[in-house]
């Protein structure tokens, strides 16, 4: 690419926080108590200030359940070379008190410690369902204080079962009789079968065939419960603490309570059941109050007759169903408790059928006004039924929920034929559609959703993704989904027989609402085309959990996490997100170790302990926990169930006669060889537990469990003995499968990314890798799911950047070039284009862009971002980049420009209370200069576990905290 016009760029000067890399429980040694009395002379502050306070990953967080919640804030200055040398963190239960500075129920003292993220609370026993406020206040190398932060606060959940006081699990009819109903249609059904995707039943039918198929005892709407109660003194608080299974939509006097969708988030529920807190004090008014629950069936009662067994009996499949709690603190300090209960009335609602792979019919013809109201008159509904509680245990919801994060309009809408209108959302996204329609009561409209710009290709992902309106012949209708949602581009809508156009029509992105905590930007168009579709893709596939694709299956495929959550971590803050899915993975463990590779599963779907290649996961987005948010209470709190997994894999996954090397029933996904290659699955399952070795006698060591270490160890030595046993070739210097094949990729880029390859074997491993790259393979990654991760880190790794460039512009198969010469704004599942469009795991090509094209990588020895290191890759087809990164720390950014043939200009911004090392091959450098001044290089030895088993000679320029700007003069040859 020619030289671009030299851009102005602003940089923002900014600073951060420090993370722990020990147990988050570790308290500070040397507290000292301070006092909160404030102070009023501005010279007297530190020049630092803690911002962004939050406590479990979250901003203002309701339902806390755990009794010692962590904190986290960050550290501003506008100084350089900044430090936290101590904090004061104060807890009190009331505004008025935390105002006054006063911690009544914890003051941490002026606690001597650097730390500030994964502070863990150690005051006095929480009580449920209350409020608490919370302020800290930092010293910095003067030993002065700052100012105090602003408040922030937290609400706690319900602490024990004995706090949901009388709730009760109810549904609309009595179980057994439901149950029977239920399995009787499915009886039917069963006798329907053809395959197809998502269900063996119904999948080419449209909404209202689906829906009408068993006549006149077709399934039951969704149900809508009510209740009134009154609040007769003056309200100084009230919460709600609702689980309404598989979705609910709660309403308060009318009003909706919040603008979340599909809630709760998705769980095995046999073994965890969320519920979900809010804040509605403002909402209970002096008087007679109504509450309302809509309820949807969720993944908790599908529809569907699904490939992966969710429907099946010994499951925990359940009709919808309710449990819920109203506490009303009064301003004399009394309480009042509403709960779920036999008092509770019942009816049917607008939506007739729904299913998150069926689809779903709302027919505004059967709305009841007013239902949620304490006006209504609900004589004539039916009172409801006791419900069985599901088996899983209920902790509060404490991730992100799933919202509509954005709208839009699409780029066009047009006649499709036949009173049809086909819309273009321009890109693909998990969603749905919210339409205006004017059309006669009774009239049926469907809309079908689908990648293909044929909704009704019947083919593509997902088949026939739907959902139908009945309208009720009244101004102002709109159409939009409940409880299910779409994956698609293209849209088409059926039966409105009145023009649509763009003004019309809504495109709704709907996924759990995390935040964007990055920006990437290059002279090279293709490269920032690349980074939007691996960014597009993840949050196309987060909906309380990270699923494979949005249409076809929507299911926790752990093999995906493991490469997707990575890069997906550079992009958006997934803490909170990743807390509750590592508990899903572990939820499909059984009492011998073996797991499932997806999460949710059921006692059906996906036989546990077939894929320890993908049920890894478990460890793996742990390890990225670790690495990316310095998070040690993951592994903490889950070792034993960690280390099981290890144990099962060895009981249940060994091959026979071959030590050491393990068998998987899902293989390297979508790699061009194939799923299972000739080569054989084994080689990639034992490599990849080879890794999972490595990271938790890591992970051991960091938390003291110094024998769990050694053993670790010594199972990684014998794995890798096991490998060269099996699997190296010690004539041609390649690693191989386990059976007969040609020269593979796959084996060798594990071998050198999992650090398998001895010293004296790694040039010659990737000296043949390189080779089949650029020659055999004609500048083609052969690569699936894992070998395909392993490469893109290899190739930059080992000094080959600009051939990895070389191989993203190939615009053959297979390779990311391919997909975008075809318009994809998505990645797709194979590099075929076959199967799903819109998937995110062939995305951790985007850790090159920013890693090592932008050049921002974090240091294990010092987790969480506390040492960053900046390490770019000058190649010729890049003139400049920028990454900013939003770390659990603080921001941090990288910009650099090309100035002339061989001259660049660097500007670089660390977080306060953090450090940072420009990393560079001291053999390429002419000169340096750092702001200003010549300078020296230090020496540089990178954690093991950060680097390939290419080692390649860097030196680093160690960096305090702030901006700093570096100019350096190289040789031709690229860094």
């Amino acid at each position: 690419m020619p030289p671009t016009t030299p851009k102005i760029y602003v940089f923002f000067l900014v600073i951060a926080f420090l993370g722990i890399t020990r147990s988050d429980d570790a308290r500070p040694q040397d507290v000292e108590k301070a006092g909160s009395s404030s102070l009023h002379d501005s010279s007297q502050f530190a020049d630092i200030e803690p911002t962004e306070l939050k406590c479990e990953y979250l901003t203002d967080p309701q339902g806390i359940d755990m009794p010692d919640p962590r904190f986290f804030w960050q550290v501003t200055s506008e100084k350089n070379d900044v430090v936290q040398t101590a904090y004061q963190l104060i807890v009190a239960s009331s505004e008025s008190l935390i105002a006054e500075n006063k911690g009544n129920v914890f003051d941490s003292g002026k606690a001597q410690h650097d730390g500030s993220v994964h502070i863990a609370y150690h005051g006095k026993p929480l009580s449920s369902a209350t409020d608490y406020y919370w302020k800290v206040r930092v010293w910095g190398r003067d030993d002065k204080p700052s100012k105090w932060s602003q408040m922030a606060k937290f609400a706690t959940g319900l602490l024990i079962d004995g706090d949901w006081t009388d709730s009760q699990w109810i549904a609309w009819k009595e179980h057994d009789t439901w149950q029977d109903a239920w399995w009787k249609r499915k009886e039917v059904e069963l006798k329907c079968q053809e395959f197809y995707l998502p269900s063996y039943f119904g999948a080419r039918m449209n909404m209202f065939e689906r829906m009408y198929f068993h006549g006149d005892n077709r399934y039951d709407p969704a149900p809508l419960l009510r209740k009134t109660f009154a609040a007769k003194k003056p309200i100084a608080s009230a919460k709600v603490f609702i689980c309404g299974l598989g979705y609910h939509e709660l309403f308060l006097n009318g009003s909706r309570v919040s603008d979340h969708v599909l809630d709760p988030g998705w769980t095995q529920y046999n073994r965890t059941v969320l519920y979900v807190a809010h804040d509605v004090t403002d909402l209970v008014r002096d008087g007679d109050n109504a509450i309302g629950v809509m309820l949807g069936r969720g993944n908790y009662g599908m529809l569907a007759l699904d490939h992966w067994g969710f429907y099946k009996k010994g499951g925990y499949i359940g009709q919808p169903k309710l449990k819920c709690l109203i506490k009303i603190d009064y301003e004399d300090g009394t309480t009042d408790n509403v709960v779920s209960d036999l008092s509770w009335k019942v009816t049917g609602g607008p939506i007739q059928y729904d299913c998150p792979h069926m689809g779903e019919v709302y027919d505004a013809t059967k709305e009841i006004p007013g239902w949620n109201t304490p006006e209504f008159d609900d004589a004539g509904w039916d009172s409801v039924h006791s419900a069985p509680a599901p088996e899983g245990d209920l902790k509060s919801q404490l991730c992100e929920p799933i919202r509509v994060v954005k709208t839009f309009r699409p780029v066009g809408v047009k006649p499709g034929g036949r009173g049809s209108f086909l819309v273009d959302a321009g890109t693909n996204l998990a969603g749905w559609l919210r339409v205006k329609v004017d059309a006669p009561k009774g009239t049926p409209i469907t809309i079908y959703y689908g990648e293909d710009s044929d909704p009704l290709t019947h083919s593509q992902p997902g088949g026939y993704q739907q959902n139908a309106y009945v309208a009720k012949g009244e101004p102002g209708e709109v159409v939009e989904c409940h409880f299910s949602y779409k994956g698609f581009r293209y849209a088409l809508i059926k039966g409105h027989d009145k023009p649509l156009t763009a003004d019309d029509v809504e495109v709704c992105q709907v996924n759990s609402d995390v935040t964007d905590v990055s920006t990437f930007q290059t002279s090279d168009a293709m490269l920032n085309q690349l980074h939007m579709i691996c960014r597009r893709s993840l949050t196309s596939n987060l909906h309380s959990i990270p699923t494979d694709c949005p249409h076809r299956e929507k299911n926790g495929w752990m093999g995906d996490a493991t490469t997707g959550m990575e890069y997906g971590m550079a992009n958006y803050d997934l803490a909170a997100l990743m807390t509750k899915f590592v508990g899903d993975m572990l939820d499909t463990q059984d009492d011998e170790g073996s797991m499932a590779a997806i999460a949710p599963c059921n006692s059906n779907a996906r036989k546990r302990g077939r894929s320890p290649l993908w049920s890894a996961a478990c460890v793996h987005v742990s390890w990225y926990m670790y690495q990316t948010y310095g998070d040690t209470r993951i592994f903490e709190r889950n070792w034993d169930r960690l280390s099981l997994f290890t144990e099962g894999v060895w009981k249940h996954n060994g091959v026979p006669g071959q030590r050491g090397i393990f068998k998987d029933g899902y293989g390297d996904w979508t790699s061009p060889h194939g799923n299972k290659g000739e080569e054989g699955v084994e080689v990639y399952a034992t490599m990849n537990f080879f890794l999972v070795l490595q990271r938790m006698a890591h992970m051991a060591e960091v938390l003291g469990k110094m024998e769990d270490a050694m053993d670790f160890k010594s199972q990684a030595e014998e794995v890798r003995q096991a490998l060269y046993t099996h699997c190296f070739d010690a004539n041609q210097t390649v690693f191989t499968g386990t059976k007969p094949s040609g020269y593979r990729q796959g084996p060798n880029a594990m071998a050198l990314y999992c650090r398998i390859a001895k010293p004296e074997h790694c040039e010659a491993v990737l000296k043949r890798l390189i080779q089949d790259i650029t020659v055999d393979r004609d500048l083609h990654v052969y690569g699936g799911i894992f070998t395909g991760q392993a490469a893109w880190e290899v190739m930059p790794q080992s000094g080959h950047a600009e051939l990895a460039h070389d191989v993203l512009s190939t615009d053959t198969f297979p390779g990311y070039g391919k997909m975008l010469a075809n318009d994809a704004t998505t990645v797709w599942e194979h590099w075929t284009g076959g199967g799903s469009r819109i998937h995110h795991f062939l995305g951790y090509v985007d850790n090159y862009l920013t890693r090592y094209i932008a050049g921002i990588r974090c240091d294990l020895t010092k987790p969480g971002f506390k040492n960053i290191l900046f390490e770019p890759q000058f190649i010729s087809q890049v003139d400049d980049a920028e990454y900013h990164f939003d770390s659990i720390q603080g921001p941090t950014s990288i910009r650099w420009q090309r100035i002339g043939d061989d001259n660049y200009a660097i500007e670089l911004i660390i977080p306060a209370n953090c450090t940072g090392e420009f990393v560079l091959a001291a053999e390429s450098i002419k000169s340096i200069m750092l702001n200003g001044q010549a300078h020296d290089l230090d020496g540089y030895q990178p954690h093991p576990l950060n680097r390939t088993a290419v080692v390649q000679k860097k030196q680093s320029i160690r960096l305090p905290s702030g901006r700093h700007q570096i100019t350096l003069a190289t040789y031709s040859t690229a860094l």
